[in-house]
Protein backbone atom coordinates (compact mmCIF):
# COMPACT_ATOMS: atom_id res chain seq x y z
CA UNK A 1 0.00 0.00 0.00
CA UNK A 2 1.11 3.52 -0.78
CA UNK A 3 1.94 5.63 1.85
CA UNK A 4 -0.09 8.23 0.96
CA UNK A 5 -3.09 6.01 1.34
CA UNK A 6 -1.75 4.96 4.90
CA UNK A 7 -2.78 7.87 7.04
CA UNK A 8 -0.80 6.66 9.83
CA UNK A 9 2.31 5.80 7.89
CA UNK A 10 1.83 9.30 6.15
CA UNK A 11 1.82 11.01 9.38
CA UNK A 12 5.16 9.16 10.52
CA UNK A 13 6.32 10.42 7.14
CA UNK A 14 5.09 13.68 7.77
CA UNK A 15 6.74 13.76 11.50
CA UNK A 16 10.01 12.83 10.32
CA UNK A 17 10.49 15.27 7.65
CA UNK A 18 9.39 18.32 9.85
CA UNK A 19 11.72 16.64 12.31
CA UNK A 20 14.28 16.12 9.69
CA UNK A 21 13.68 20.56 9.10
CA UNK A 22 13.74 21.50 12.48
CA UNK A 23 16.87 19.63 13.39
CA UNK A 24 18.38 21.01 10.21
CA UNK A 25 17.76 24.89 11.41
CA UNK A 26 19.18 24.66 14.73
CA UNK A 27 22.25 22.98 13.49
CA UNK A 28 22.63 26.16 11.25
CA UNK A 29 24.11 29.62 12.42
CA UNK A 30 22.15 32.67 12.47
CA UNK A 31 23.80 33.72 9.72
CA UNK A 32 23.15 30.35 7.39
CA UNK A 33 19.13 31.07 8.36
CA UNK A 34 19.40 34.67 7.27
CA UNK A 35 20.49 33.44 3.76
CA UNK A 36 18.28 30.35 4.07
CA UNK A 37 15.34 33.09 4.53
CA UNK A 38 16.54 34.99 1.58
CA UNK A 39 16.59 32.00 -0.74
CA UNK A 40 13.05 31.18 0.04
CA UNK A 41 11.72 34.49 -0.56
CA UNK A 42 13.40 34.79 -3.37
CA UNK A 43 12.29 31.39 -4.69
CA UNK A 44 8.53 32.46 -3.88
CA UNK A 45 8.92 35.37 -5.91
CA UNK A 46 10.44 33.52 -8.89
CA UNK A 47 7.74 30.98 -8.48
CA UNK A 48 4.73 34.19 -8.08
CA UNK A 49 7.09 35.90 -11.37
CA UNK A 50 6.70 32.29 -13.79
CA UNK A 51 3.20 32.26 -12.43
CA UNK A 52 2.17 35.59 -13.73
CA UNK A 53 3.69 35.34 -16.77
CA UNK A 54 2.14 31.71 -17.55
CA UNK A 55 -1.21 33.21 -16.30
CA UNK A 56 -1.22 36.01 -18.60
CA UNK A 57 1.12 34.85 -21.62
CA UNK A 58 2.91 38.17 -21.00
CA UNK A 59 6.02 39.00 -23.93
CA UNK A 60 8.29 41.09 -21.64
CA UNK A 61 9.34 40.11 -18.37
CA UNK A 62 9.25 43.89 -17.35
CA UNK A 63 5.00 43.28 -17.24
CA UNK A 64 5.52 40.05 -15.03
CA UNK A 65 7.42 41.63 -12.46
CA UNK A 66 5.04 44.33 -12.76
CA UNK A 67 2.61 42.01 -12.07
CA UNK A 68 4.06 39.85 -9.19
CA UNK A 69 4.29 43.92 -7.84
CA UNK A 70 1.06 44.43 -7.89
CA UNK A 71 -0.30 41.08 -6.17
CA UNK A 72 2.24 41.76 -3.40
CA UNK A 73 0.70 45.44 -3.15
CA UNK A 74 -2.57 43.95 -3.19
CA UNK A 75 -1.92 41.45 -0.19
CA UNK A 76 -0.07 44.60 1.57
CA UNK A 77 -3.32 46.29 0.84
CA UNK A 78 -5.90 43.58 2.69
CA UNK A 79 -3.22 42.91 5.40
CA UNK A 80 -3.41 47.44 6.38
CA UNK A 81 -7.29 46.79 5.72
CA UNK A 82 -7.37 43.79 8.36
CA UNK A 83 -9.21 41.69 5.53
CA UNK A 84 -6.28 39.25 5.64
CA UNK A 85 -4.52 37.94 8.59
CA UNK A 86 -2.35 35.07 8.87
CA UNK A 87 -3.13 31.84 10.33
CA UNK A 88 -2.36 30.85 13.95
CA UNK A 89 0.14 28.20 14.66
CA UNK A 90 -0.95 24.69 14.42
CA UNK A 91 -0.76 23.03 17.69
CA UNK A 92 1.40 21.02 18.54
CA UNK A 93 0.58 17.40 18.01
Amino acid sequence: MPVEDDPVALKALQDAIYRGKVERARAMTPEQRLSEAFECSNMSLQLMFAGAMNQFNFASSSDGWNEVARRIDLGRRLHEEGRFKPLPPLAAS
